[in-house]
């Protein structure tokens, strides 16, 4: 009886235990639950992300020269608003002042001389008329032609005196008008100051005056050669800043230029990498920035229709792309030929068809054949 009693018991145990493993594998022995998508055609766009620093537009900035001039006053304060061709600054140059006097000289002498060989001619002619009541008009003028040569030839030389003086004239009144600094723009007055002894003999002197249009900014960075073939004058820039990063503002290319602008270390090292400075004006209101300001351009090189997946979904190990598609409750590896990246989208040219479920947010331990559980 009671190795009937044991019997039982042992039946039932087993029975219990085999229900147990059939829970468990119902239950807890599922595979890792995976989120899906479908690939589906959107649009997307392809950003080349520039960095650049925010400069001024429109900008006037005057150096002092000694070799124009000192400065003799400042006629304008910083903050202060100023049209174009307003006289900022004057300049004193005691040397250009002993020039002008010299060629006031000079011209006042060489007229003198031309009045004085008209005077002479004149009375040269006057003589010659008494002379031909004597021996006729014909002998009177042989007997003086020699003098009256002679006379011209003086008056002409001083004429060309004159016009010597005179082009010196034109040209100490063009470094004259110098030494009067007017504004080339409208703007505000950004700096005003004299300069002193120390900031000369600097080998980055500070500028005397700094005009600028605060309201108008642009911003310029490099682009590399391959980068310039992808985008060209007129072109609609996105402008960012870390300084400002809950606004950003429209932009356009308004200049690429055509010579590369090399770097000091790649010419140190015999490199060819070259780089091509790009301009880009700023839109809309930049009250918010200041010149210096770092910003980085996202420049919008390619927009097209394609299909596409969430970029979570194409892994890469260094040899090919690839997903995971699930396919009878297992993950199957699969390569993938991608295209551009657009933001979270990344365009898939080949290896998927539509239909098939591609894991997101898979867990590190993925892998083909694995049992999943789709959300």
């Amino acid at each position: 009886m009671k190795k009937k009693t044991w019997i039982v018991i042992g039946v039932i145990c087993l029975v219990i235990i085999m229900i147990s493993v059939s829970v468990y594998r119902q239950v807890f022995a599922k595979g890792p639950s995976v989120k899906t998508a479908e690939i589906k055609q959107e649009e997307i766009s392809s950003l080349l992300m520039v960095p650049g620093t925010v400069k001024l537009r429109e900008e006037q900035i005057v150096y002092a020269a000694p070799d124009k001039g000192e400065l003799k006053e400042l006629l304008v304060e910083e903050g202060q608003e100023v049209t174009k061709g307003t006289v900022v600054a004057k300049l004193q140059n005691p040397q250009l002042d002993l020039e002008i006097e010299q060629n006031k000289l000079a011209i006042e002498s060489a007229n003198l001389k031309i009045n004085q060989m008209d005077k002479k001619i004149k009375q040269l002619k006057d003589k010659e008329k008494s002379l031909a009541d004597q021996v006729g008009k014909e002998e009177a003028k042989k007997q003086l032609a020699p003098e009256l040569e002679q006379l011209e030839m003086e008056k002409k030389l001083a004429n060309l005196d004159l016009k010597q003086t005179s082009l010196q004239k034109d040209m100490i009144s063009k470094r004259e008008a110098e030494l009067e600094i007017k504004s080339t723009i409208d703007g505000v007055v950004l700096s005003a100051k004299k300069p002193d002894s120390t900031s000369l003999e600097g080998t980055m002197a500070e500028p005397v005056i700094h005009i600028g249009k605060l309201e108008e900014m642009t911003a310029t960075g490099l682009l590399s050669e391959y980068d310039t073939l992808k985008v060209s004058s007129g072109q609609k820039v996105t402008v960012k800043s870390d300084a400002v990063p809950d606004q950003e503002w429209l932009g356009e290319i308004t200049k690429i230029a055509v010579l590369p602008q090399q770097s000091q270390a790649g010419m140190q090292n015999g490199s060819q990498a070259v780089q091509y400075p790009v301009t880009v004006n700023i839109l809309g209101d930049t009250k918010t920035l200041k010149p210096g300001f770092q910003v980085i351009m996202e420049i919008e090189t390619e927009k097209r229709t394609a299909m596409v997946l969430p970029i979570d979904a194409v892994h890469d190990d260094g040899d090919k792309p690839y997903v995971f598609i699930v396919k009878d409750g297992k993950a199957g590896k699969q390569d993938v030929k991608t295209g551009i990246t657009s933001g979270e989208k990344i365009e898939i040219l080949d290896g998927i068809i539509k239909g098939d479920r591609v894991i997101i947010n898979g867990p590190d331990n993925l892998k083909n054949g694995l049992e999943v559980t789709v959300k």
